[in-house]
């Protein structure tokens, strides 16, 4: 688009940018928010800014990257790597390519576990492939007591939560460890909560995923050949890191449920309970 023909005002250019989506298969109101969203983050305004001064003039450098934004947009790039964080718990978590980008799904599962350990004095919380850190940085946020050990193979993905930890003041309470699952551990650590949400789809899943979540870490989506890999090799450890009156929780797919009910049972950690998200699929198994 030529510089004379570029909108010139916010609402003239959330009209361009809905259109621009809308023709690459955006629904109406998707596309409507979408544009608000990145027009926010080019124009560095908030989102009340943009409904009362909308005929306010776009700077030519503002135009420029929020037309970027929207195009990388309309390529499938995440919507939530170009806004560069997504609300978790009420919590701004910062997200990269380098890891998964927090669900709202994944919030029920640290529901439950804050409401396990609110009446422990001072609990210790194991989380296995943490990403973003989205579900440590919960527990440590809410939790006024708490340390929690937060585990996860990529480098990268552990540099993201540490940043996170320090942008919402919980560096002190949260241990970034760098290996996979249980492997950095110390012989004889215990802990009152070991919680993980892994990679969990099969390689059929993996073959038809929607272009913008192949975007996302495959090392945090690819759960091997059924989906069910992390699940026997958590399931095969944690009673090793678990107190007595421990509890173990795991995100799973909503197909999963028997069987990593079945997975657990096997391994000793039963009765199991499932917990369903908002939608009422099985999303949760609380051990």
């Amino acid at each position: 688009m030529q510089s004379q023909q570029r909108p010139h005002t916010g609402e003239e250019a959330l009209q361009w940018a809905a259109s621009f989506l809308r023709e690459r298969e955006w629904t109406k109101r998707l596309a409507q928010q979408e544009a608000r969203l990145l027009l926010a983050k080019a124009w560095q305004k908030d989102f009340l800014h943009l409904v009362i001064e909308r005929q306010e003039r776009l700077s030519d450098a503002a135009w420029e990257a929020f037309a970027l934004l929207v195009k990388q947009r309309g390529a499938q790039e995440p919507l939530h790597y170009l806004l560069g964080e997504k609300e978790f718990m009420s919590l701004p978590i910062q997200v990269s390519s380098a890891v998964l980008i927090p669900r709202w799904e994944t919030e029920v599962m640290v529901e439950e576990a804050l409401k396990l350990m609110r009446e422990r004095v001072r609990p210790r919380i194991l989380e296995l492939g943490t990403g973003s850190g989205a579900i440590a940085l919960s527990l440590a946020y809410y939790l006024p007591k708490v340390e929690v050990v937060a585990i996860d193979v990529s480098e990268e993905a552990l540099e993201v939560a540490r940043k996170n930890a320090v942008r919402l003041g919980l560096k002190k309470k949260i241990i970034f460890l760098q290996g996979d699952l249980f492997q950095p551990l110390t012989r004889g650590e215990r802990f009152d909560l070991i919680i993980s949400n892994p990679p969990y789809l099969s390689a059929a899943e993996m073959q038809n995923l929607p272009p913008d979540v192949q975007k996302e870490p495959v090392l945090a989506l690819a759960g091997g050949q059924d989906g069910l890999a992390f699940y026997r090799r958590i399931a095969a450890a944690a009673q090793t890191y678990l107190l007595p009156e421990g509890h173990l929780l795991l995100e799973i797919g909503w197909q999963q449920g028997a069987a990593v009910t079945a997975i657990l049972a096997e391994k000793g950690l039963a009765p199991v309970k499932i917990l369903r998200d908002l939608e009422e699929r099985e999303r949760v198994v609380v051990y």
